[in-house]
């Protein structure tokens, strides 16, 4: 299947992709023992998974946000230009941001697109680990750190685009948090770019607390920024306010 996007591997002075796995006793800065938690939903990125996901969005997921919601989608095209493997980085107020930014997507970009998705709340139990694994495509992310491998690296060098929620975790108010420092590690060490998303109106259709979209099919915007890309020599803590000001400025701007 087609990738989503593409750069050279290990470009920009950064180590190749083969390398990017985490070193036993090292605290992963995206969070992380979740070896045996990957490894244990590894199906949902099967060939045979993912002609099952790409047909349960299109038959359910599609049809029900579009019953829903009104989306708007501005900047999508972006995306086309890159070819191959990315961080998808996007604010986060709600359960709703992840269907819709696969909604956003569009059946042929979402295809080997990996959602990080808190370990501690849904891969705690199977019958919330299956269906957000086979439907909407999430790996299991360790939001308290941890030590081992670094699967969501492993996933870039498998030609998986990876969504991260910056922030670690929904606003309870709607506004952003500030950014930490995973999501820039993983595209510098990558070589990957960084495209920055702002999710407007989510909140409102479904904030924390509620389990259903509020009626009326409430207006939600998704934008898609520029790639960034890291600079040469350019450490995790001084891209990641790069990335956080650019999702702001797409806020904003929305």
């Amino acid at each position: 299947m087609t990738m989503l996007m593409a750069v050279p591997r290990g470009g920009r002075g950064r180590r190749a992709l083969p390398l990017l796995r985490g070193r036993a006793g090292t605290p992963r800065p995206d969070g992380g023992d979740d070896q045996h938690k990957v490894h244990r939903n590894d199906w949902v990125r099967s060939r045979p998974a993912t002609l099952v996901r790409s047909g349960l969005q299109r038959a359910l997921l599609s049809p029900l946000m579009r019953a829903e919601l009104r989306i708007s989608v501005h900047g999508a095209e972006k995306l086309d230009a890159i070819g191959g493997p990315a961080v998808l980085v996007a604010n986060h107020s709600s359960h709703l941001d992840a269907p819709v930014i696969l909604e956003a997507l569009g059946a042929r970009r979402r295809r080997r697109v990996a959602i990080a998705a808190a370990a501690d709340y849904f891969f705690d139990v199977w019958w919330r680990a299956a269906p957000s694994g086979l439907v909407i495509g999430t790996f299991p992310l360790e939001r308290r750190g941890g030590r081992g491998p670094n699967t969501s690296a492993q996933l870039l060098h498998d030609g998986w685009s990876l969504v991260i929620f910056a922030e670690g975790g929904r606003s309870y108010t709607g506004e952003m948090r500030p950014f930490k420092k995973g999501a820039a590690y993983l595209a510098l060490d990558a070589g990957v770019p960084v495209v920055p998303m702002a999710l407007r109106g989510t909140y409102e259709a479904m904030p924390p607390r509620r389990n259903w979209p509020a009626k009326g099919r409430p207006h939600v915007t998704v934008t898609f920024g520029d790639p960034l890309h890291g600079l040469p020599g350019e450490r995790a803590a001084d891209f990641t306010p790069r990335i956080q000001d650019a999702v702001a400025k797409l806020l904003a701007d929305s």
